[in-house]
């Protein structure tokens, strides 16, 4: 969903219209079968990361890979007077996230499409970067935290859902087969820690670590990581 490259197949299905109609329906991410899969409720999930978001403290939020909107909306409405900014490289999902958007008459949340491993966005601007559910689609699943790191001011949050796969062989050829021919990706709990605290996240704790999901959460810390790509994009303005 968040590259410019040749698509996946998880890719394709994240712009397929069925899936972006159901994707935040009781059909799909709130359906009973996904609660089962994943150890936890949406709605559960939704707790945790507005718990270590810390939205009191932000100004200024981007929902990465922000789909139809599914953090975005609350997000925003939390936010009476912080702003949202939702990106995703999904035509369709940002069609149906700006729809859904005017439709609750969120004027603090707006859309940008774009690529998570090479956002369209200056440094140090955002006060929490949210990314739930995407990053097992990224094809560099370390670019996308590097720029996430890039894009946070100092002190500034991440969270993350993601999913989970056990430690052991048979579940890392089983992960390299999905990464291949789905392009769908999996950590276990160590491994998204240790890619966070890589990436320049410091404060990094786990909130959900069980069956096929991972929550979890950092800080950035003051000086960014040698070898971490730094870019700035002046012209880009979400004030």
């Amino acid at each position: 969903m968040q590259t410019l490259r040749r698509r996946s197949f998880s890719q394709w299905a994240m712009e397929a219209e069925p899936i972006v109609r159901i994707y935040e329906s009781r059909l799909w991410r709130r359906s009973a079968l996904m609660r089962l899969v994943l150890g936890l409720a949406f709605e559960r999930e939704y707790e945790l990361i507005l718990g270590a978001a810390e939205l009191a403290e932000a100004g200024i939020v981007l929902d990465l890979a922000c789909g139809p909107g599914i953090y975005s909306r609350p997000f925003a409405r939390a936010l009476s007077r912080g702003r949202v900014v939702g990106l995703d490289l999904s035509p369709p999902m940002l069609r149906y996230a700006q729809r859904r958007a005017r439709e609750d008459q969120l004027a603090n949340l707006s859309f940008v499409r774009g690529d998570a491993q090479q956002l369209p966005l200056p440094d140090a601007r955002f006060d929490l970067v949210n990314c739930c559910g995407a990053l097992h689609l990224f094809p560099d699943p370390a670019r996308a935290l590097a720029e996430a790191q890039r894009v946070l001011r100092p002190g500034g949050r991440i969270t993350l859902a993601a999913v989970r796969r056990d430690e052991g062989r048979p579940d890392e050829i089983a992960n390299r087969w999905r990464r291949r021919w789905l392009g769908l990706d999996s950590f276990t709990a160590a491994e998204l820690t240790g890619r966070m605290r890589a990436a320049g996240f410091e404060d990094v704790r786990l909130h959900h670590a069980r069956r096929a999901w991972l929550v979890a959460s950092g800080r950035k810390t003051v000086s960014p990581p040698i070898g971490s790509p730094v870019g700035s994009f002046p012209g880009w303005d979400v004030s």
